[in-house]
């Protein structure tokens, strides 16, 4: 079965994130400190300053139904509406003439070991009488600040050197290539202001740009004409001056408008005054002259009456074609596809309405809500929605109906109104030509003087209220700053100085997992190969290679014992017997293990012969020394030596015999194919219970693949920390293309951090073992 490529392990990755525990609490820590070092010394708290102001709209209904009389201020554009108001106090010109006015745009600050923090009771006034350059902010340092004067420090701009001079108070001074400056002292006593002071004298633009980015405008309510400020600014004290003066300011320009729109009215008003009043005159001079040219001196009494009946009709008439239009219009409205207009049944006006159109109307609109509202809830194809569609489209076509019956009725009406108004008419005509001509005169006359009373009044009106404009604004709640900064956030800063105490690590640990290519623990194999894993052998401490295995209860001892147990099932044949120990490539521990091997199995009382065919790079030959100085090369080569001629016994074990490489041949991989090298198996087997070969890596030489054909077990020793994972393909191929039988692996050199899935038992060894030390050391 090929084994799947690795994927990332959650599990394992939060084991392995959870042993590093000690790093974690170490970066919380950390980073809170951090972030409460921030919070304390180096931010800078900012506060909500809100009010409220009532704009009065000029534009709201005044509860009645009567027309509204003409004003001639709507010429002029002085109606105001929320939005409009809004739009102003956004503007850029309200800001800079608050900037302008209160100097807004000299900031002082108090020189602290840290930071500068922004005060709001400074201890000089400044005047600026003269700057070099208006687009560039200025920094003057104040210190020693005394009743005689302070000391003014500021870099120069011509040696690009801090320079230092003597201010007394009121006295203009001249700073080079800056501007012309006099400095007062404040009402506040001197001696309280201590320390030194940094003044930023900053460009109008750009301070005025800064407050308009920390004012805010919003309406509270698109019902209500309120409208919400709100400032946002470090000191509680100055945002509030700040705010305060801006609405004042805002109140200033408005009076300001009015009273220029109230005087262009007057003008205008005046204007027209003259022109109606001549006209009137002309005309009261050509009635003048009519009546005494014709000696007429009064009209009839009859002449009098058809003409108030003609204008009564008149306006019977005017009135009906106004419903007429009204009805005409509610028509078209709820005619339109999917109309969702709202109607009222009161916009008929004044006269008779009958109470059944109310009622329709009234079902139509709560009709449409109800759909509004389902709709929020179902599709279009429910059957709710469905039935409403229905029930609207009777609706409907009910209150058609209603006005093409109110519409004929109405034009019926209207018939009849112009065949009395015809008739009355016809009769003025038969009045007398020269009573005619006097009443078209007359008439002219009333209008011109109606026209001229009316300006005259508006004039009135409009010179009273401008004695006594005000801005139609009321302040609901003046500024105030809110108790507690917004910002920073105390929380969020340290619950997110939190989350990054924790997610550094598990991002440091998923990198490092990233840039490690090597095998760090049984899982690592086991994502890579099939091939089963019999041993995890922990790091060894101790400064020589050979385990004492003789009553030794350490983690490694019994690591090795137990791969000694699993061996035992790997080989169940009683003529299983040689084992052969290679590894992929130099350094990852293969002598250690076919060393130890060999003795663990020597201590269980079994016949055990260590072979170094490792005929390139022999190690174990400098572990036992006392050999014969005859090697397997020299078996090999020379026909006349047997097994014995070339092992030797090792002195700390009665049962196990050594046999050295011998001298380095230079042809390795030809001399193990050498039919000798089957004949030194062969007594191997008939002489001894067990053999370890200690075989060359396979990842560099054929050598340990040569072997294999005389084992019955092989061991592919993997280093952790130390083998490539790309590596560990090696033995998987191997066993795939059958190049090696019985192939196993253990992993060597494991931290004591991986336990793998042994380690605790291992552990368990491991710390009886040290207490046991430690009783034998207090003991002696």
């Amino acid at each position: 079965m090929e084994k799947a490529d690795p994927t990332f392990d959650i599990k394992d990755y939060l084991q392995r994130f959870l042993r590093i525990w000690p790093l974690i609490i170490l970066s919380v820590i950390v980073f809170l400190l951090a972030s409460i070092a921030y919070l304390r010394y180096y931010s800078v708290p900012s506060y909500h300053i809100n009010a409220k102001v009532l704009i009065n709209d000029e534009n709201s209904s005044s509860g009645n139904n009567a027309a509204p009389a003409i004003d001639l201020s709507l010429m002029f554009g002085a109606k105001n509406s929320v939005d409009n108001e809004i739009e102003v106090l956004k503007t850029r010109s309200l800001m800079e003439a608050l900037v302008s006015d209160l100097n807004l745009h000299i900031n002082w600050f108090h020189v602290g070991s840290i930071k500068d923090v922004e005060i709001f009771e400074h201890p000089l006034f400044l005047y600026v009488e003269n700057i070099t350059d208006e687009d560039e902010p200025l920094t003057f340092l104040i210190e020693d600040i005394n009743t005689e004067g302070f000391s003014l420090g500021f870099k120069s701009k011509e040696t690009g050197e801090f320079e230092k001079m003597h201010v007394a108070y009121n006295k203009s001074i001249t700073v080079p290539k800056c501007g012309v400056f006099r400095f007062k002292m404040t009402n506040a006593d001197v001696a309280s202001f201590k320390g030194s002071y940094r003044l930023l004298i900053n460009t109008i633009d750009d301070q005025v740009e800064d407050l308009r980015k920390r004012l805010l405008v919003n309406l509270t309510n698109k019902m209500t004409s309120v409208i919400d400020l709100q400032l946002n600014y470090p000191i509680k004290e100055k945002g509030e001056f700040i705010l305060e003066h801006f609405i004042q300011k805002y109140v200033e320009e408005s009076i300001r408008d009015k009273s220029r729109i109230a005087d262009s009215t007057i003008a205008f008003i005046d204007d027209r005054i003259l022109l109606v009043s001549a006209e009137l005159a002309g005309i009261e001079g050509n009635i003048q002259k009519f009546m005494q040219g014709r000696g007429i001196t009064n009209l009839t009494a009859q002449t009098q009456i058809l003409l108030e009946n003609s204008s009564q009709y008149a306006g019977k008439v005017a009135d009906i074609m106004n419903r007429v239009e009204i009805l005409e219009a509610i028509g078209e409205t709820i005619s339109r596809p999917n109309g969702k207009s709202l109607v009222s049944g009161s916009v008929l006006g004044a006269g008779p309405v009958d109470p059944g159109f109310g009622n329709l109307v009234s079902s139509y609109n709560n009709l449409i809500l109800e759909k509004e509202k389902l709709a929020m809830v179902y599709t279009a194809d429910n059957p709710y929605i469905v039935n409403i569609d229905k029930q609207i489209e009777s609706a409907k076509q009910n209150i058609s109906d209603y006005i093409a019956n109110t519409k004929e009725s109405l034009l019926a009406s209207v018939a009849g109104l112009e065949r009395n108004t015809n008739k009355i008419e016809g009769d003025i005509r038969q009045v007398p030509e020269k009573e005619r001509a006097f009443l078209d005169l007359s008439r002219q006359q009333q209008l011109k003087q109606e026209l001229y009373l009316f300006l005259l009044q508006k004039r009135e009106e409009t010179a009273l209220s401008n004695t006594s404009n005000i801005a139609g604004i009321r302040r609901l709640d003046n500024p105030k700053a809110e108790k507690l900064p917004f910002s920073p956030n105390k929380r969020a800063i340290l619950a997110f100085s939190f989350l990054i105490g924790l997610i550094l690590p598990a991002i440091g640990l998923y990198v490092s997992d990233s840039m490690n290519t090597t095998i760090n623990s049984r899982k690592d194999i086991e994502k890579r190969t099939n091939l089963p894993v019999v041993a995890e052998l922990q790091h060894n401490d101790a400064q020589k290679d050979l385990i004492e295995f003789d009553n030794a209860r350490s983690a490694l001892a019994e690591q090795f014992r137990g791969l000694r147990t699993n061996l035992q099932f790997l080989m169940p044949q009683d003529m299983d017997k040689v084992i052969l120990v290679t590894s992929g490539m130099p350094g990852e521990g293969k002598s250690f293990i076919s060393l130890n091997l060999a003795n663990v199995y020597a201590a269980s009382g079994l016949r055990v012969l260590l072979l170094e065919f490792d005929l390139r790079k022999p190690k174990l030959s400098k572990t036992y020394t006392d050999s014969k100085g005859l090697g397997i090369s020299n078996f090999i080569v020379n026909a006349n030596f047997g097994l014995n001629d070339i092992i030797a016994p090792v002195p700390s074990s009665d049962n196990l015999m050594f046999g050295a490489c011998g001298p380095i041949p230079p042809n390795p991989s030809e001399l193990i194919m050498n039919p000798r090298t089957a004949e030194l198996f062969k007594q191997a087997r008939e002489q001894f219970d067990i053999v370890i070969v200690d075989a060359p890596p396979i990842g560099a030489v054929t050598d340990g693949q040569l072997l294999s054909e005389f084992s019955d077990v092989a061991l592919y020793v993997v280093r952790a920390g130390y083998t490539p994972k790309d590596l560990v393909s090696l033995p998987e191929d191997m066993r795939r293309e059958g190049k090696i039988k019985n192939l196993n692996i253990v992993l060597n050199d494991v931290s004591a951090k991986n336990k793998g899935y042994y380690g605790y038992t291992y552990g368990y060894y491991g710390q009886e073992e040290t207490k046991k030390s430690w009783l034998k050391r207090n003991k002696s």
